[in-house]
């Protein structure tokens, strides 16, 4: 529960996720418009869309890079560069097979239940992000993309 969460962790989460991907985004961005354009694609998480019990700074966290990502896309199209990100729900990583693996032994299986189309594959992630990156994506900017298996729709 957020009131029992210890300050220090919440700062932690704020600083790594959030702060991170802004310092990531700040020092790329005068790079990538001294050389034409291109795209940054941020992460977040379905987290910040649907939230989740006991996981309120990462969340918070995760929200923060949705309303960065907003924020950049305008202030950075002048330099042809296009600001967006995928938010992953529960994608077939080590650490979810782990939290599969309790699930199974408790009889909770929330995580597969809310992923309608079944959990992704990391080529899942991978894939969107290149397609991001190409060309092809050439007008899409500022948006929040899904790759959660429907978990953000329910």
């Amino acid at each position: 529960m957020a009131t029992d969460l210890p300050i220090d962790k919440w700062w932690r989460t704020i600083k790594v996720d959030l702060f991170g991907t802004f310092l990531g985004c700040r020092f790329a961005i005068p790079f990538i418009a001294s050389s034409g354009g291109g795209a940054i694609i941020n992460m977040t998480s379905v987290r910040a869309i649907v939230g989740s019990k006991g996981a309120a700074a990462y969340s918070a966290a995760k929200g923060g890079i949705i309303s960065l990502t907003k924020a950049l896309a305008p202030e950075c199209a002048e330099d042809n560069i296009r600001i967006n990100a995928i938010a992953p729900g529960a994608i077939k990583t080590e650490r979810v097979k782990k939290l599969l693996d309790k699930a199974e032994e408790t009889g909770n299986d929330m995580i597969v239940a809310r992923h309608l189309l079944g959990l992704g594959e990391p080529e899942d992630v991978a894939n969107l992000a290149l397609f991001l990156a190409s060309d092809d994506a050439r007008l899409i900017t500022g948006a929040i993309i899904p790759v959660d298996s429907g978990t953000s729709a329910t």
